[in-house]
């Protein structure tokens, strides 16, 4: 978990220390040129029920500062383990299928984030992305959690795209503490 800086307020006259400005400046600085992130990928098509909200499993880290997701369990979840505000992109590719319409939507400890999704129609037979609508939500360090969700309406079980450009991916950053 990263350590959320806190400052002094100075007062006149106040000696300043070396302690006090490692504490207030470096620190401070060191923890705003590395918020929290993790850039998430799923390479193993996963099967996506028809008519369902799916979470996304993620079993690849490119990149998880603060170890909130895990490759081992809940692998779907990205859990946060400072709070603060984070801000989550990302996608789910679908394999061929003309038909009906795919989704992609956020979820916050398992329910639907308002606003969350992107739903788009099935236009041909071909591999499809589809991009989950980019936005914040906070997160109360450990004990909440996003996930990502699929949903198709194909008639039956269709998998995830995992190759090229389609390959299902969340990111996630922190980008405030309210």
């Amino acid at each position: 978990m990263a350590t959320i800086p806190t400052f002094i307020t100075w007062v006149t006259g106040q000696v300043v220390t070396a302690a006090q400005l490692n504490a207030n400046v470096r620190d401070g600085g060191n923890f705003f040129l590395s918020w929290p992130v993790a850039e998430l990928r799923q390479t193993v098509a996963q099967s996506i029920a028809n008519g369902t909200p799916t979470a996304v499993t993620f079993d690849t880290e490119d990149i998880d500062t603060d170890n909130g997701h895990s490759t081992v369990s809940n692998t779907s979840r990205y859990v946060g383990q400072t709070a603060g505000r984070f801000q989550v992109s990302g996608g789910v590719g679908f394999a061929a299928s003309a038909t009906a319409r795919r989704s992609a939507q956020w979820f916050k400890n398992g329910s639907v984030i308002n606003a969350g999704s992107a739903m788009v129609p099935a236009t041909a037979a071909n591999d499809m992305a589809v991009a989950a609508r980019t936005m914040t939500v906070f997160l109360n360090g450990s004990t909440d959690f996003v996930e990502l969700d699929a949903y198709q309406e194909s008639g039956g079980a269709l998998n995830t795209f995992v190759t090229g450009n389609g390959q299902p991916s969340m990111s996630v950053r922190m980008v405030g503490t309210t």
